[in-house]
């Protein structure tokens, strides 16, 4: 069985900088850490049910639905997150 990827969900909206800032820290895990990235524009289609819960804390990050960041946050935070979450895959593996 090859190996599952974890997926990402990066929660943005327009005109946010650090949004962009988030992208490049993404980019940067991405070369030790693959993984699958859905970009949700929380104000645009499909974004309605995250703008109350994010509307003042974007970039939000979740790791497989669950939620691993929001607001200012770098790489570290993101391959700590992805670290542990290999680690219970291994451990899931061996059962």
């Amino acid at each position: 069985m090859p190996p599952r990827l974890p997926q990402l969900t990066l929660f943005t909206g327009p005109k946010c900088s650090l949004c962009q800032i988030a992208k490049g820290e993404l980019a940067k895990v991405r070369r030790t850490h693959p993984f699958n990235l859905n970009i949700v524009d929380i104000y645009g289609e499909g974004g309605k049910p995250w703008q109350k819960r994010y509307a003042w804390w974007i970039p939000a990050l979740h790791l497989n639905g669950k939620e691993i960041a929001k607001g200012r946050w770098n790489e570290t935070t993101v391959r700590e997150a992805l670290d542990i979450w290999g680690k219970k895959q291994e451990k899931d593996d061996q059962k």
